[in-house]
């Protein structure tokens, strides 16, 4: 799910146009990791992952942002002004859903969740790494590019595979991909078992492959900002629940605008940021419907994937919201979604409680502190810039963003709560096995960072790790701009409460 955040800035974008080397000193790791080769699954790459005509002589990029021109824009704002004059509000809004449907169709899938297009699909890397030097040759050196260039220099390129794939279709049909380089993997190292990180949308896929395949042949899997447990964005988002939250938006803001946060306090004291809101959830909610039926349910409501992040308690609500009077020409698409929905999603912790008992070792990261999109209404949570950090982190207590819980949230053991009160892990269901890391970006994984040593590290323990493992790498981390690591101890406000 790589730059997911770039996705919903589109549809937030969307909604405002239709309104006008390692860390020296860190702990050694152990060796027994050699026996296992290690297989990395990616998740989304909305911005860069899906080409025309992928490994030919004919490839070329799909992608929103290389659909996105000055010239388009300004043809597009033309349509929109004469739109305006010559039928008002109305058309403009039609001409503004057309042109963003135009930039994102050939994303879409058919009634039977299948790519529309099928020039269109992922390029993809079914061998050990040692096969595609061109790849390992591109200077991309953040999260899973940089997770995975750090594990081909630590452990070798012919012990490292990458599972790319068309984030789009039927998970089943990415398991049973994920499944055949597990078995590959194996063969070429001659072992039984391989090592396994799941990042972002990689977790649904693995979830899903686990609970089709067993989990036998993983010997440490570390989820790693994954969709494990769902999203609150793809369920909100799927529901209608679309909101632009005065003091989120301003986070959010605030964040983005570190170095001119005197500016951002200047919108929100002069009501800017709130009037911008109003006149938003205003105009998406006068424009729903519009803007549901031209681009978000054809586009996005399309991909089997989405479906398979929502959170089960809310997923048939989310089908009698987006596909509302269109539940027979979506069959198709539905028989695929609600087979995952019900054997996988609804059944997730048993999965992984089998896996682990099992002889599965199993480890969670999940980053806090850094806004998420301010277009839904669980935007306002801890999270890391692109999903919530209570569903990574399988159920933990969080905070709003800037603030503290509230006393009556802090119950239970105060080893599990964060020093700044933001991180209640009593309620996380694998609360002795997942790490929370204070601005920690989403996925993280910097090239050669300490954060990405320390998913090598409970890659390479040799026993279950726990939150006690390591003296240095407690359950509580701070991150620096380097993703340098240490334990968190706080003091002061938290964040940014208002504006100064």
């Amino acid at each position: 799910m790589k730059k997911l955040i770039s996705v919903l800035l589109c549809i937030a974008l969307l909604l405002c146009a239709v309104v006008p080397a390692f860390a020296e000193g860190t702990a050694s790791a152990d060796s027994s990791y050699n026996e296992y080769p290690l297989v990395i699954v990616r998740g989304m790459d909305f911005l860069g992952g899906l080409k025309y005509n992928p490994g030919t002589d004919e490839q070329r990029d799909l992608s929103a942002v290389v659909n996105i021109s000055f010239g388009g824009i300004m043809a597009a704002l033309g349509r929109v002004a004469v739109g305006y004059l010559t039928g008002g509000k109305d058309r403009a809004v039609d001409a503004l859903i057309d042109y963003a449907y135009g930039i994102f169709k050939d994303y879409s899938c058919d009634e039977n969740g299948d790519t529309l297009n099928p020039a269109v699909s992922s390029l993809s890397y079914p061998l050990n790494m040692s096969n595609y030097p061109e790849m390992l040759s591109e200077a991309r050196y953040e999260k899973e590019e940089g997770l995975l260039h750090s594990a081909v220099d630590r452990y070798g390129a012919e012990n490292v595979y990458y599972f790319k794939y068309d984030w789009r279709l039927d998970t089943l049909q990415n398991a049973a991909l994920l499944d055949e380089m597990v078995e590959l993997a194996k063969a070429e190292h001659n072992t039984d078992k391989v090592d396994m990180i799941c990042c972002s949308m990689g977790g649904i896929v693995t979830l899903t492959y686990i609970n089709y395949y067993g989990s036998a042949s993983i010997d440490t899997l570390v989820s790693n900002a994954s969709t494990m447990y769902g999203t609150d964005v793809t369920t909100d988002l799927f529901q209608g629940k679309v909101l632009f939250d005065e003091e989120a938006a301003y986070r959010f803001i605030a964040d983005k605008l570190s170095g001119f946060k005197i500016l951002a306090n200047i919108l929100y004291k002069t009501k800017i940021i709130k009037f911008v809101c109003d006149f938003l959830n205003n105009l998406a909610n006068d424009y729903k419907t519009e803007i549901y039926n031209g681009v978000l349910t054809p586009v996005f409501g399309t991909m089997p994937a989405f479906w398979e992040l929502c959170k089960h308690e809310e997923y048939e609500s989310a089908k009698q919201f987006l596909l509302a009077g269109k539940a027979e020409e979506y069959a198709g698409l539905t028989a695929k979604t609600d087979k995952i929905q019900y054997e996988v999603v609804a059944n997730a912790i048993g999965i992984l409680d089998s896996a682990i008992d099992g002889g599965m070792k199993f480890a969670v990261l999940s980053g806090y502190n850094i806004p998420n999109i301010p277009a839904y209404e669980s935007a306002y949570l801890q999270g890391d810039g692109t999903l919530e950090t209570r569903m990574m982190s399988f159920g933990a207590t969080v905070s709003e963003v800037g603030k503290g819980l509230p006393e009556e949230s802090l119950n239970g053991e105060e080893k599990y709560i964060s020093a700044d009160k933001c991180i209640n892990a009593n309620t996380a269901v694998y609360k002795d096995y997942t790490w929370f890391v204070r601005d920690g970006s989403h996925v993280g994984c910097k090239y050669n960072s300490e954060y990405t040593y320390l998913v090598f590290l409970l890659l390479e323990s040799a026993s279950q790790p726990t939150v006690t493992t390591w003296e240095e790498y407690p359950q509580f981390l701070q991150a620096d701009a380097n993703e340098n690591l240490s334990p968190l101890s706080y003091q002061g406000d938290n964040y940014v409460k208002s504006p100064c």
